[in-house]
């Protein structure tokens, strides 16, 4: 395959280098095995490595802002995101292996493609242009049970769960101009007719993601369960970020607000209102996490080797409300 490598400066040199299907390319940790592959196509690729705009951790009066270029690596370890932002230090922590996350950039994870073996090998499914999902009658262990249409994987991304969890913000910049977009809003499940992952349009690029500077009663956790230790994608994990109001003279402790946000589960991180709604106002306490009937992914539709995650779910995120209680 032959293509040139743009090296903008600036957002406006960025823009307009990305023309006549380039692609936008930073950590590469997912485009270069895509190219390698023959999966992806293209006469450019648009480096964003020079555009210094896109990178760092900035604290304003209302909110956090976060470069697209920065790495995963640098938020796991980034003092003000493990103090504020706690499920999405962990999040960061828990994707791919160590290089990886020294690479691989938070725009980038936000927006790369299926992890699904079939489409990785190539087979002519829905994400190829084909007509068929493999995996829904195939080896369909670690596809989706939940929030589906024609195809059945899951969204990759850890990250992902923890900012729709901590109501965050997406900035996307295209010829069209600037335009901000909820996290909960980015992603969508792909179908026969749209095998987009997200919401972008293709001559959009992530500049930065925006996080509400929360109250210091805010607590937030992220768990993920996989096949081993480390280094793989999640077969099912949760973020969960509570509104905890103090405990004062004569008065328990009472969940104000919960936000729960499974994945591993669906195409898109899922959230979960039900159990958010039966969170919401309860006394903080370990019967709460020990004894609480959690309505988990109750409208689930599993496949014939994916009913595990449901019971896996649950348990994540008696977990997650475990860890949050002992920090509180």
């Amino acid at each position: 395959m032959n293509f040139d490598i743009a090296f903008p400066q600036t957002f406006d040199e960025a823009i307009s280098a990305n023309e006549n299907g380039a692609r936008w390319f930073a950590g590469g940790t997912d485009l270069i095995p895509l190219l390698k592959s023959d999966f992806v196509h293209t006469t450019r690729l648009v480096n964003l490595k020079r555009v210094d705009e896109l990178r760092g951790v900035v604290e304003t009066n209302d909110s956090v802002r976060i470069g697209a270029l920065t790495t995963l690596a640098e938020l796991a370890g980034h003092e003000l995101i493990r103090a504020k932002y706690r499920a999405l230090a962990q999040a960061c922590d828990l994707a791919a292996s160590p290089q990886i996350r020294n690479m691989g950039t938070l725009g980038g994870n936000l927006n790369q493609a299926s992890r699904c073996p079939y489409y990785r090998n190539n087979f002519p499914c829905y994400l190829h242009g084909g007509d068929k999902c493999f995996m829904r009658d195939g080896e369909n262990r670690e596809a989706a049970v939940i929030g589906y249409h024609d195809c059945v994987h899951v969204h990759p991304s850890d990250p992902a769960n923890a900012l729709v969890a901590l109501d965050a913000q997406i900035v996307v910049r295209g010829r069209e101009g600037e335009r901000t977009i909820a996290a909960q809003e980015f992603f969508r499940a792909p179908d026969a007719n749209d095998t987009r992952m997200n919401v972008l349009n293709a001559d959009e690029m992530i500049t930065e993601i925006i996080l509400p500077n929360d109250s210091e009663n805010t607590r937030s956790v992220y768990v993920k369960a996989m096949d081993r230790a480390v280094w793989t994608f999640a077969l099912a994990s949760v973020a969960v970020k509570l509104e905890i109001r103090e405990r004062s003279a004569g008065d328990s402790t009472r969940l104000e607000t919960a936000c729960v946000v499974f994945g591993g589960v669906a195409p898109i991180p899922y959230r979960e209102l039900r159990v958010e709604k039966m969170l919401s106002g309860k006394e903080w306490n370990k019967d709460l996490v020990t004894q609480g009937k959690f309505a988990v992914l109750q409208d689930a539709e599993p496949l014939a080797h994916n009913a595990y995650k449901i019971r896996l779910a649950r348990g994540l995120l008696k977990r997650a409300l475990r860890e949050c209680l002992e920090n509180a």
